[in-house]
C-alpha cells in the first residue's frame, strides 16, 4: 500500500487535475488520501508545503518531456519549442503555475526553470545570437512567458492563441532581431480558424464564410503537401 506521502501526492495531483483553476482546501487534502491530517503535517509541514511537492513532481515531468525534444541545431527554433512547453505546462497546470511563480514564494521548480532558460541563453549569446545580455534576455523572457500564461489563463484561451503566437514573436525580435518562423501556415490557419466564432459579427455572413473558406483550404495544402511519415525523398 502507498505511503502516507504519496498518497498525499497523489491525491493532490488528482484533485487539481480535476479542478485546474481551484487549490484545495487542507482538509480536501487530507481527506481524498484518505489519512488523517497529522500525516499531512507530518511530511509537509503545511498545505503549502505539500502544494509546492507537488508542482516539483510536476515540474519533474516537464522537464522529462522538454530534455526528450527533437534538437534541430537551429538554436532559435529549440528556444521557442522551449517558449511553447512553458507556456503549454502552464495553461494545462494554471493552479500549480499560480503557485510556481507566487509573489513571495521561493519555489525550486522556478529556479530550475530559470537554470534551464539561462543555459539556453548563454548557448544563443555564444553563437552571437542575443542582442542584449543574459540577464535582460532572461528577465524579458521570465516576464513575457508568466504575463502570456496568465492572460491565456485568465481569458480561457488555447496555448496556441494568436496573442500568445505574437508574443513569443515579439520576444523572439526583441532578443535576436530575427523573425520567429516556428509557427507553420497551417498552425496559423488552424489557430485563426477557432478564433473566428468570437469576432464573426466584425464580418458579413458572406464575407465570414470566404474566411473560412480560405483558411480551411491553407490548413488542408499544407497538410497535403507534408510528405507521408516514414516517406522517403
Amino acid at each position: 500500500m502507498p505511503s502516507g506521502r504519496t498518497r498525499l501526492l497523489d491525491a493532490a495531483t488528482e484533485l487539481l487535475a480535476a479542478q485546474p483553476s481551484h487549490e484545495p482546501s487542507t482538509r480536501e487534502l487530507y481527506e481524498a488520501a484518505g489519512v488523517a491530517a497529522p500525516t499531512l503535517y507530518h511530511h509537509f509541514g503545511t498545505k503549502e508545503g505539500l502544494l509546492d511537492a507537488v508542482v516539483e513532481r510536476a515540474f519533474a515531468d516537464y522537464l522529462q518531456r522538454k530534455h526528450g525534444m527533437l534538437r534541430t541545431g537551429d538554436l532559435v527554433t529549440d528556444f521557442c519549442a522551449g517558449w511553447d512547453l512553458h507556456v503549454e505546462f502552464g495553461v494545462a497546470n494554471p493552479t500549480l503555475y499560480a503557485l510556481m511563480y507566487s509573489p513571495g514564494r521561493v519555489s525550486a521548480a522556478a529556479a530550475t526553470a530559470d537554470t534551464h532558460l539561462r543555459a539556453a541563453l548563454e548557448r544563443m549569446r555564444d553563437a552571437g545570437l542575443l542582442r542584449v545580455d543574459v540577464d535582460t534576455a532572461a528577465a524579458m523572457t521570465t516576464g513575457m512567458a508568466i504575463g502570456c500564461v496568465t492572460q491565456l489563463n485568465r481569458q480561457h484561451r488555447p496555448v496556441d492563441n494568436p496573442a500568445a503566437l505574437a508574443t513569443r514573436a515579439a520576444l523572439i525580435e526583441q532578443l535576436t532581431g530575427q523573425s520567429s518562423a516556428s509557427t507553420s501556415p497551417d498552425q496559423a490557419a488552424r489557430a485563426l480558424l477557432r478564433e473566428l466564432p468570437e469576432v464573426a459579427a466584425r464580418f458579413t455572413s458572406a464575407e465570414s464564410a470566404l474566411l473560412t473558406q480560405w483558411l480551411r483550404a491553407i490548413a488542408e495544402e499544407e497538410r497535403a503537401a507534408a510528405p507521408p511519415k516514414g516517406s522517403r525523398p
